[in-house]
């Protein structure tokens, strides 16, 4: 895992009033799904372009795990980058397995260790085997954003970069498509900074939610407390924090929950996958009038959520 780190950047293109991205200083911890949020043009994606180089900063700098990218060849640094794009970018005259195969064939990895690699990753994105030998044209725009996926995973870069990936795909797929991500996250950890401008994927996908508006840093928070604590007017209406509601079915379990006591009976309580939003965990509440739901992983307790929890973030009236 490594952590992304900016010092003081800021982005001036030539010709423009102001700076798109504005002395901005902040770290994206491993292992955790940053995303950045805010109105077209805010300097969301020229923000996450300056981490693999696309654009380079007009000033300050940008660690990886400790180290300034200015220090790593170009190439070097996107091969260990993972980087999914909303128009997926796969080559239409190549394979699914050839795509996915791009980086390391770079790399120089031999064949066998590169088929191997390709069918543990259709696997993983949930694509059959037999695809290997498809071409894009011949599978759906959400199937592409997988195999998109899988390519952006084939190295097993520490870092992923997505840029808008499933903003052109229809709301069920697009639902799908985020559930399978929280789904390798959970098992991969890998540091991820993800752009939308959409605010109901950022509050279901995010650890961390980077808030920019005019290129400047608005607020940085996990979910719960940008809905229960908004920095400004500007972060209030951008999350709609007044609809508690519309809350509970945006945010995760794992955000709120607390570890599991000793004393806890764990047999009569209601249980609950991580994933699950809070809107099931009150009607759980509700009916048959539990105060605790239980948080499972693989089957297994990891912890709890009570009224107390929800009212801590905001999503009930004290």
């Amino acid at each position: 895992m490594s952590t992304i780190q900016f010092v003081n950047v800021s982005k001036q293109y030539p010709g423009a009033s102001a700076p798109a991205v504005d002395n901005i200083t902040l770290q994206v911890p491993e292992g955790s799904i940053a995303v950045l949020l805010g109105p077209s043009g805010c300097g969301k994606t020229t923000l996450l372009k300056m981490v693999n180089r696309l654009h380079q900063p007009t000033s300050g700098q940008i660690f990886l795990d400790g180290v300034d990218i200015q220090s790593i060849p170009v190439n070097q640094l996107r091969r260990n980058i993972g980087y999914v794009i909303q128009q997926v970018g796969l080559f239409p005259h190549l394979t699914i397995a050839k795509n996915i195969a791009v980086v390391p064939e770079l790399l120089g990895w031999d064949r066998q260790r590169i088929r191997n690699r390709v069918d543990e990753l259709l696997d993983l994105v949930h694509l059959p085997l037999d695809f290997r030998n498809r071409y894009p044209a011949q599978l759906s725009g959400g199937q592409q954003q997988r195999v998109g996926l899988a390519r952006a995973l084939a190295a097993d870069p520490k870092v992923m970069l997505m840029d808008e990936p499933f903003g052109a795909i229809d709301a069920i797929t697009r639902e799908s498509l985020q559930d399978q991500l929280l789904e390798l996250q959970r098992r991969l950890r890998k540091t991820i900074l993800f752009v939308t401008h959409d605010v109901e994927e950022a509050l279901k996908l995010a650890d961390e939610i980077i808030v920019l508006d005019k290129g400047r840093l608005v607020q940085k928070d996990t979910p719960c407390n940008l809905l229960a604590n908004p920095a400004s007017d500007f972060v209030r209406q951008l999350l709609n924090t007044d609809d508690r509601i519309r809350q509970l079915s945006l945010v995760r379990v794992e955000m709120v929950m607390k570890p599991l006591h000793p004393a806890i009976q764990l047999s009569p309580l209601p249980q609950v996958p991580v994933g699950t939003d809070l809107k099931r965990v009150l009607s759980l509440m509700l009916s048959p009038a539990a105060d605790t739901v239980l948080v499972t992983h693989e089957g297994k307790p990891i912890g709890c959520i009570t009224f107390e929890e929800l009212r801590k973030v905001g999503c009930l009236s004290n």
